[in-house]
C-alpha cells in the first residue's frame, strides 16, 4: 500500500514538473497541495506594471489658464499644442469660453458654419490636441480615458465623432507611419447632448470605422505606446450643403 502511494505522488509530481515546463501550474492557494507550488516560477511576475499617477499627472488638458499648451504636468507627456481647425476650405471659429465643465471656469468651443460639397472630400470642424510636441505617447500606463462634452441641438452635424490618432492610423506628416487608407483611427460617436456630459471610454471600448487599411494588431490597446492625439470632428459627411457647427470639450484626462 505504501509503495502504491510513493508511486501515485511520484507520479503526480512528476506531471507537475512538465507542467511547469509549459508554463502552466494548476495549483490554488490554500489547496492541499499549495505547498507543491513553492519556489516554482510565477510567469506574470516580470510583467508591466501600473505606476500609480497622481490627479494633476492624469490631466492631458482642462483649458483653464487659457493657453493652447497640453498640461505640462501630464505624465509621461508634455509640449503638445491644441488647435481648432477647418478643412476642405472651411474656417471655424474657436476659444476658450465660460462656464467650462464640472464647475470649471473655461472650455474649449468650436462654431462656425461648415460648406461640404458632396465631392467625397470628408470636410468638418476639429478640436486637435497633442500630447507632446513629436514623437509617440505612451498611454499603457492607462486604463481609459473621459472628457466632458457638449454640443446643442442648433448644432446640423450629420457625424459627430471623438478619435484617438495614432501611428499606423495617421500618414507621415501628421506623425504617424501609415501609407495608405489612412485616418480611421479608433474612437466613438458622439450624440447631440445638449448639456454637458462625461463621457468615459476604456481603450477596449474605442473602434475603426472599418473603411481604413488594416491595422496589425487590430485593437487599440495593441497600440497604446503609439498614441498621437485625440480629435473631436464635427461633419456633414459628405452630404451637399452648409451647415451650423457648435460643440463644446471640457476636462480632458486618462484614468
Amino acid at each position: 500500500m505504501v509503495s502504491a502511494r510513493v508511486s501515485s505522488l511520484v507520479l503526480f509530481l512528476g506531471g507537475l514538473s512538465l507542467l511547469a515546463g509549459c508554463g502552466a501550474v494548476f495549483i490554488n492557494e490554500g489547496s492541499k497541495n499549495a505547498s507543491l507550488a513553492e519556489g516554482l516560477p510565477n510567469p506574470n511576475a516580470n510583467g508591466p506594471k501600473k505606476v500609480a499617477v497622481p490627479q494633476e499627472g492624469r490631466i492631458v488638458m482642462n483649458f483653464e489658464d487659457g493657453s493652447k499648451n497640453t498640461n505640462s504636468k501630464l505624465f509621461g507627456g508634455g509640449g503638445g499644442m491644441w488647435l481648432a481647425l477647418g478643412t476642405g476650405g472651411n474656417t471655424c471659429a474657436s476659444d476658450f469660453s465660460a462656464p467650462g465643465a464640472n464647475g470649471t471656469s473655461k472650455a474649449a468651443h468650436v462654431s462656425g458654419k461648415l460648406t461640404d460639397k458632396g465631392d467625397k472630400v470628408y470636410p468638418d470642424f476639429e478640436l486637435q490636441g497633442k500630447f507632446k510636441d513629436s514623437g509617440f505617447y505612451d498611454a499603457s500606463n492607462f486604463t481609459g480615458l473621459q472628457f466632458y462634452y457638449k454640443c446643442p441641438a442648433t448644432d446640423q452635424a450629420l457625424k459627430r465623432r471623438f478619435k484617438v490618432g495614432t501611428a499606423p492610423t495617421l500618414p507621415s506628416d501628421q506623425g504617424g507611419n501609415c501609407s495608405s487608407g489612412c485616418y480611421d483611427n479608433f474612437g466613438a460617436d458622439l450624440a447631440v447632448t445638449p448639456d454637458w456630459t462625461k463621457k468615459t471610454y476604456a481603450f477596449t471600448d474605442l473602434k475603426r470605422e472599418g473603411w481604413g487599411a488594416p491595422v496589425t494588431p487590430p485593437d487599440l490597446v495593441d497600440h497604446l505606446k503609439e498614441l498621437i492625439n485625440f480629435t473631436w470632428a464635427h461633419s456633414a459627411n459628405n452630404a451637399a450643403g452648409t451647415y451650423d457647427i457648435d460643440f463644446w470639450v471640457d476636462e480632458v484626462e486618462f484614468y
